[in-house]
């Protein structure tokens, strides 16, 4: 037996695995416990009046709000299973033996009441709660063992041994229970609402939802569907929904009027419609974190929310913008599609794939899989329907395809593109070429162009080249054909169907030309040139590019690089990487940006964009393609809504001012802060959750800037040091230009200092008068000190004049006195000059009386050697000792010396004391320099020779110990001054 189930349940497997998805994805974006900060597991998600989303998740209560997630735990730490929203921002959740609600709190916070208190003790073992519904006034909470009602403040329990899922209907709230089956509240009772049919035993319900008018579809966990219509049961049954049944279902939600969206533990999300067959499914292959899905919800902008057994994932169900992988597992580069006999065909870096296309007027939701055409491994570059031939320009060759296989007829290089070049003799100038016949092709290769003769099945190579660069960007003008690349320039090559073609660089005489970015466009049957310059038309008269005045008005401030005109007069562009449609369906011409595709579409001269009609667009991205269902798209185009989800200020500390929620019916009154916290920081999200990276945000703070800032991407604010004062903080949200949102406000006072506060100017006004009061005083004991002061200022003057008196007689005294130490000094020094005169007359005589006698002695001398008086020499001699013994006379030098010492305040006696080994000699010699006589006269007084002189100066100046270059007689009289 358990072998017959093991090959059933790989029957139903391999089913599943047959079963055909449709090609177009949803775009399905991935949350992780990494970005959210949460536990790994959800197991509930709900939506409020403001667009947040509500997750039950195992660390408590998670909110998300496009930009911000937080999380509140619940108490004890305990998971949370379930959650529902309630009037007044009231969020009832359900966790761990655990029931209760968050509300907003005084500061816009979401604060938790738990209702767990108010049932009796003893009924407090209840496991997890797993449902909440608010039916009415009342709010049903469900666990395994129990039933609660809350209305009011009250709670009523209804106990059983097995609750199975509640779920509120049309027919009111409804629940299983083991032993009644299918019931429904009424009157405080619960009622069986079966009359005819039953469900299989213990089975497990996981979902109840109205469908029809008049009808609730039962989803079973393992047993199935059932539909529940005038208390009839019957079984709803098909392939598809026996599949899914062995995929464990765990929830079911009504996605569209005729569509379901069953969520599974095993196979992730399937869509399937009310006769049961399956139309799209969601599982890990088509990107979804994992296939265990808990819970789901469709939100307000039909964005599909599903809480996963590790993660959470948003699919944006809706979108009328959709992926389109051809292959499955590699979802690489995307660069041409064309529409061919019925297939479509997408070629992209890996090779070209097709599909037939079926009845669905929204190619998106073609079932099947694409088929690689066969010996197209490689990049394809184009598609190009010719002649009737399907062309791709490769990266090995040029091929042409057929019955899903691909033949080259020239891999001599690479292809870029082909054009028909005249039928009936006459050029085409549109790149496609349409279906009618030409005799001649111009292909844009890797080396230049090549031209093709068409004799009616196969393309024949006539080898006929130009061959000079690149040629990506082909154009026909008659007999000219224009190649632009992308930052060598232009090129102008003639060729008139006969001769070869002749290239030549074009000659930008008018610098329209720049070093990148350089295109030729069709816009209908115009052609254009784009540079990073401009937009510019091809003049067929001037045969040349001008400037485009309507163009250029109509892009104004937008960088197009290419542009395509659709079927029905609109001009879809691209630039920066970012989609665009001009719509000139109304009565001016609006610009419609797309901003889902921004960064995610080809762009570098790789750009694509198949305008089949209004439903269905295909443009080459960088992972696929994407499928836009314009018409829809330009209607469900909603207005954002933004709102101000946090304020904080500090003051040292982080302090919530508002938590996003509003705190009572009435707006609440303006927050008033100290002014130590007059830096605030401001949070603020859009919950628009497809086009979340798009969102640009402007702020502005009323009583501080002076107007809107900027629109740029960051969803918060600070400012800081904000000067006391009344302030409005005002935010604004867009995703396109053109879609601005209401604006969202917070209000808020800056405090003064406190020495700027009421009280504060009550105590500078008591200080004020205090201080008068003071200064009054102050005054009066400055009067009477000011007259004590005069009084002593009085007396001080009148001692002053007495001292002044004084002074003036001691000075008048001691003026006299200093006239008579003058006079006398000048008496003394008359009487020194008298002295120092006769000294020196002294002196003179003393020498005049050295000449004579030298004299006299030389010729006694003289005569004494004369022959004649020998005889008389006795005589001679002696008269010679009488003048030697006067020339060397002691008591004339101790006369002299008294009287000059008498003169020079005890000169010679102050230099006998400090040098007492000098001698007589040496102190006449002392004496007779200070005198200031010459070497001459010096030796006449000494009566020696003026060497003699010389030489005495000489020892003078050793026993002094003076150096050469000092001056002696300046010594001397220093040292006995």
């Amino acid at each position: 037996m358990r072998k017959v189930v093991v090959a059933i349940i790989v029957l139903l497997y391999c089913q599943a695995a047959l079963c055909q998805n449709t090609i177009g994805i949803p775009a399905i974006i991935n949350h992780t416990k990494e970005q959210y900060h949460a536990g790994n597991q959800n197991w509930d998600v709900r939506q409020d009046a403001d667009g947040i989303l509500y997750f039950a998740n195992n660390d408590g209560l998670l909110t998300y709000d496009g930009t911000f997630w937080h999380l509140y735990p619940l108490p004890n730490n305990v998971i949370a299973r379930s959650v529902a929203i309630g009037p007044g921002h009231r969020i009832y959740v359900g966790g761990q033996e655990e029931f209760g609600y968050f509300s907003p709190g005084r500061h816009g916070d979401l604060v938790y009441t738990s209702l767990k208190d108010r049932i009796p003790e003893k009924d407090h073992d209840f496991a997890d709660v797993w449902d909440i519904c608010l039916y009415g006034d009342d709010v049903f909470f469900r666990s395994k063992k129990k039933m609660f009602r809350l209305r009011g403040d009250s709670i009523t329990e209804y106990h059983s041994t097995d609750w199975g899922c509640l779920s509120v209907t049309r027919q009111g709230i409804m629940a299983y229970e083991f032993t009644k089956g299918l019931v429904a509240y009424h009157n405080g009772t619960w009622m069986p609402v079966i009359r005819t049919g039953s469900l299989p035993p213990q089975a497990e319900i996981r979902a109840l939802i109205d469908i029809g008018r008049d009808s609730i579809l039962i989803g079973t966990f393992t047993r199935g569907l059932y539909i529940l219509h005038d208390s009839v049961v019957s079984r709803f049954e098909s392939p598809a929904l026996g599949r899914i049944a062995a995929s464990d279902i765990s929830g079911i939600e009504l996605v569209e009027p005729d569509r379901l969206a069953i969520i599974t533990n095993l196979a992730g999300c399937i869509i399937v419609n009310l006769r049961g067959e399956e139309i799209r499914r969601f599982s890990k292959k088509e990107g979804l974190q994992n296939d265990n899905i808990q819970a789901l919800l469709l939100d307000k902008n039909d964005n599909l929310w599903l809480a996963l057994d590790n993660g959470v994932d948003m699919i944006t169900y809706h979108n009328a913008i959709t992926n389109i992988f051809p292959e499955k597992e590699d979802r690489n580069a995307g660069y041409t599609s064309l529409i061919y006999r019925h297939r479509l065909y997408l070629g992209g870096s890996t090779g070209l794939f097709s599909i037939a296309l079926d009845s669905s007027h929204d190619l998106s939701r073609i079932k099947g899989s694409f088929d690689l055409v066969e010996n197209t491994r490689g990049q394809v570059w184009s598609l190009s329907e010719v002649n009737g031939q399907l062309l791709a320009g490769h990266t090995k060759g040029a091929l042409t395809i057929g019955n899903n296989k691909a033949i080259f007829f020239d891999d001599h290089t690479g292809f870029w593109t082909f054009l028909p070049f005249g039928g009936s003799g006459a050029p085409s100038s549109h790149p496609a070429g349409g279906a009618h016949s030409s005799p001649l092709i111009i292909a844009g290769t890797y080396n230049g162009i090549n031209v093709y003769r068409y004799d009616g099945h196969n393309f024949i190579n006539p080898k006929i080249h130009a061959q000079f660069e690149s040629a990506k960007f082909v154009a026909i003008d008659d007999s000219l054909i224009w190649v632009a690349h992308s930052y060598k320039g232009l090129y102008k090559v003639l060729f008139d169907g006969i001769h070869p073609p002749t290239a030549s660089v074009y000659k930008d005489s008018r610098g329209i030309l720049s070093p990148n970015h350089n295109h030729l466009n069709y816009l209908g049957d115009t052609l254009l040139l784009t540079t990073d310059k401009g937009l510019f038309e091809y003049d067929k008269q001037k045969k040349d590019f001008f400037p485009s005045p309507w163009l250029t008005a109509l892009f104004k401030g937008i960088t197009v690089s290419f542009c395509k005109e659709d079927p029905y007069g609109n001009i879809w562009f691209t630039g920066d990487k970012r989609l665009g449609v001009v719509d000139r369906s109304g009565p001016t011409p609006r610009i419609v940006l797309i901003p889902e595709l921004d960064n995610q579409i080809m762009a570098g001269g790789y750009e694509n964009i198949n305008t089949i009609d209004s439903n269905n667009v295909i443009v080459a991205a960088e992972k696929g393609f994407f499928h836009i269902d314009y018409a829809r798209y330009v209607k469900t185009n909603e207005p954002v809504r933004v709102l101000i989800r946090n304020v904080t200020s500090s003051d040292g500390n982080s302090n919530l001012l508002f938590g996003g929620y509003a705190n009572g019916p009435k707006a609440p009154v303006p927050d008033r802060i100290k002014y130590q916290g007059n830096s605030l920081h401001f949070e603020f999200s859009a919950a628009y959750y497809a086009q979340q990276p798009n969102i640009d945000y402007s702020y502005y703070l009323k009583g501080f800037d002076k107007g809107w800032s900027a629109w740029n991407r960051r969803p918060d604010k600070d400012y800081t040091n904000l000067p006391a004062g009344d302030y409005t903080f005002q935010v604004r949200a867009r995703n396109t230009p053109g879609n601005i949102s209401a604006v969202s406000s917070y209000s808020f006072t800056i405090l003064p200092p406190w020495y700027r506060a009421w009280w504060a100017d009550g105590i500078y006004t008591l200080l004020f008068f205090g201080l008068l009061y003071l200064f009054y005083k102050r005054q009066q004991q400055k009067y009477a000190r000011l007259q004590l002061i005069k009084l002593k200022e009085q007396q001080r003057q009148y001692s002053e004049e007495q001292q002044r008196l004084r002074f003036v007689h001691q000075i008048e005294v001691e003026k006299n006195e200093k006239e008579i130490i003058h006079l006398t000094n000048a008496k003394l020094q008359g009487e020194i000059e008298h002295k120092n005169k006769e000294l020196a007359s002294n002196a003179m005589i003393f020498v005049q009386k050295g000449e004579l006698l030298s004299k006299i002695k030389d010729e006694l001398t003289r005569l004494k050697n004369n022959a004649e008086l020998e005889k008389d020499s006795k005589d001679f001699k002696k008269i010679i000792r009488i003048i030697d013994c006067e020339l060397d006379n002691p008591q004339d030098w101790e006369q002299f010396a008294v009287h000059f010492d008498s003169v020079h305040t005890h000169y010679l006696k102050n230099l006998k004391d400090r040098w007492p080994d000098l001698t007589v000699s040496e102190l006449k010699l002392c004496a007779y320099l200070r005198m200031n006589l010459t070497t001459k006269e010096i030796s006449q007084l000494m009566n020696i020779s003026i060497r003699g002189v010389e030489t005495s100066r000489y020892r003078l100046r050793k026993k002094l110990q003076l150096s050469n270059d000092a001056n002696l007689a300046h010594f001397l009289l220093t040292v006995t001054a």
